[in-house]
C-alpha cells in the first residue's frame, strides 16, 4: 500500500514534488519493514529513491489525508507501543525544501484515538486534526487546531459538532469562519459552528469548481 503527499519549495527552487511512500504488507495484519521512499520533482520530471532513511512510523491506506504548512508536508501516523498491545497516534512530517522527515506529538485526547478517527487538515495557517467519533447518541467530530506550531502543549479543541442531515466528514474551511462538511449524499453542507445553523450548498462536485467566499 502506499501514501502521497504533494508540496511545494517557494522559497529556494519553486519546485513542486510529489512524495511516494510504500508499504509492503504481509499476510497478517502489518508492515514487512519500513516503506520505501520516492520523490517525484516538477524540474526534474523523474522518480528518485531516497536512500538512507528509515521511516519507523506507520501509516495506513483507510482515509489518510494530508496538511501542508510551512512548506512541511503533514499526515496521521502510528506507532506500536513497546508492549505491543497499544497503538499511538501521531503527525509525521517531510519538509520539501530539505527533504527530511520529522514528528510531531498530539495531544492525549488525540493519540489514543483510533487511527482511522483522525484526519489532518489546514485551517487558517495552522495544522488541524479532525477526530470523528461515534456515542450512543449518534454521531459527532472535534475539531483540534494547533495554534503555536510544533508545541504540544498549543493544541486546543475549537469545536464539537453533532453530525447532522447526513453531514459526514469536514472537506474545508470559509473564510466567513463556517466549517464544510460533505454528506453521505454526495453534496457540500455549510455549518455555522457558532449558530449551529446548516446551509445546504447543493452537489459537492459542482460546488468546488466555484470559488468559495
Amino acid at each position: 500500500m502506499f501514501v502521497l503527499g504533494f508540496g511545494v519549495d517557494l522559497l529556494e527552487t519553486d519546485d513542486y514534488k510529489l512524495v511516494r511512500l510504500v508499504y509492503h504488507t504481509n499476510i497478517v495484519f502489518g508492515y514487512n519493514g519500513p516503506p520505501k521512499i520516492e520523490i517525484y520533482s516538477i524540474i526534474s520530471g523523474v522518480w528518485r529513491r531516497v536512500v538512507g532513511v528509515e521511516i519507523k512510523h506507520c501509516m495506513v491506506d483507510v482515509m489518510w489525508s494530508q496538511a501542508f504548512v510551512n512548506g512541511v508536508l503533514h499526515w496521521i501516523a502510528y506507532d506500536v507501543v513497546p508492549n505491543g498491545c497499544e497503538i499511538r497516534s501521531l503527525v509525521m512530517s517531510f519538509s520539501i525544501e530539505d527533504e527530511v522527515f520529522g514528528e510531531i506529538m498530539l495531544t492525549d485526547a488525540l493519540a489514543g484515538v483510533t487511527l482511522t478517527n483522525l484526519s489532518i487538515m489546514l485551517f487558517e495557517e495552522s495544522l488541524v486534526v479532525v477526530n470523528y467519533g461515534r456515542e450512543i447518541d449518534g454521531a459527532s467530530c472535534e475539531v483540534w487546531v494547533m495554534k503555536q506550531y510544533g508545541v504540544l502543549e498549543s493544541w486546543s479543541r475549537l469545536y464539537r459538532i453533532n453530525l447532522v442531515v447526513g453531514m459526514e466528514k469536514v472537506v474545508g474551511f470559509r473564510n466567513n469562519g463556517d466549517i464544510l462538511f460533505s454528506t453521505r449524499r454526495n453534496d457540500l453542507v455549510s455549518y455555522d459552528p457558532n449558530s449551529g445553523r446548516n446551509t445546504d450548498l447543493g452537489d459537492l462536485s459542482l460546488v468546488l469548481c466555484l470559488e468559495l467566499q
